[in-house]
């Protein structure tokens, strides 16, 4: 390790795994231990990378060549891993969502707030260049007045994905179901492009499994530019689907599939059809360290991260009251 790589330590190797892998690939990064409540998990993890490993989170945040705590634990597991990694000095960084409420969401970031630590949330798919293109053609005016915003994913999980862990599913540790769990990249997307949300109208229900939350939620969204947006997100669809964000302007258009642009729409008299490419760091560890070493701003900042999550109790709210429900909540 470089005197000048930052240290990471990654809690929860389910997802953590590959993002330990990226921390190990990225130059600048360095993976210092890594931490699960499964010894044979966390113990494979550490052979992998030859790094030590903990089952206490806390044993991970006593550790001086530790900078940042990626947080990759269930998601109603995430404020009390965060909030001690603040606590202890350290930089906070959670896979999406960044937790199950509003209300747990604020915690984390008064906590890290109250430490003057940094926080951020893993939307990977924020990091991918066609994303990026789209946001600075957005910012850039090159598609007009935006006038609809469209996030879909259609996917397929088995009963046997929401017993296996006992977690996915509920309200407690997951936060809601196809919205708030498979849906949220692409609401983040077109949260992202479209700006503030002012109102929304939702609906979700159980179709296909027997879980708590939703496995089919839609919604219309009304944005303070006048735009408006269409959610739609289930995990009942026979066969899992790339999913997509579209969006389009008075000017242009552009279709996008699990990250990547498919095609940009002009109107026909359109002079000039030259998009030039967005720019901005790869990776959530890349953001990270441009963050610490660079001064720069997250990607995506705690209050960032939240708007989904509000976004989406907002649509949860609407579907169990009927009728229009106003943001912020």
């Amino acid at each position: 390790m470089a005197e000048t790589d930052v240290g990471f330590a990654v809690v929860g190797l389910g997802m953590g795994r590959a993002r330990s892998r990226m921390i190990a690939e990225t130059p600048g990064a360095a993976l210092a231990v890594v931490c699960d409540l499964n010894e044979e998990r966390a113990q494979v993890v550490a052979q992998e990378f030859d790094v030590p490993y903990t089952l206490d989170h806390h044993e991970a945040l006593e550790r001086d060549d530790v900078e940042v705590v990626l947080v990759m634990t269930p998601t109603g597991a995430h404020a009390p891993v965060a909030i001690d990694a603040a606590k202890a000095g350290k930089h906070v960084v959670t896979t999406k969502p960044l937790e199950v409420t509003v209300e747990r969401c604020d915690q984390v970031i008064q906590a890290c707030e109250d430490a003057g630590v940094v926080l951020a949330v893993d939307f990977g798919a924020r990091y991918g260049g066609d994303m990026q293109t789209v946001k600075r053609a957005i910012d850039e005016g090159r598609l007009g007045k935006i006038i609809l915003g469209e996030a879909t994913l259609k996917w397929y999980r088995s009963q046997e994905y929401y017993d296996r862990g006992g977690w996915r599913g509920t309200w407690e540790m997951d936060g809601g179901g196809s919205l708030m769990n498979q849906s949220i990249h692409p609401i983040d997307l077109m949260l992202w492009f479209l700006g503030e949300a002012k109102r929304v109208i939702g609906r979700s229900g159980v179709f296909a499994h027997e879980i708590e939350t939703e496995d089919l939620g839609m919604a219309m969204v009304e944005f303070a530019n006048g735009a408006v947006g269409r959610i739609l997100g289930t995990t009942t669809y026979p066969d899992s689907q790339p999913y997509e964000v579209n969006v389009h302007g008075d000017l242009a258009g552009v279709a996008t599939r699990d990250g990547q642009i498919q095609a940009w729409h002009f109107l026909k008299e359109a002079e000039d059809t030259h998009i030039e490419p967005g720019s901005g760091p790869g990776s959530i560890v890349e953001d990270v360290i441009g963050v610490l070493r660079h001064g720069r701003r997250p990607m995506v900042d705690g209050r960032e991260g939240r708007r989904s999550v509000e976004l989406i109790q907002a649509v949860y709210q609407s579907a169990e009251e009927g009728g229009w429900v106003s943001l912020p909540l």
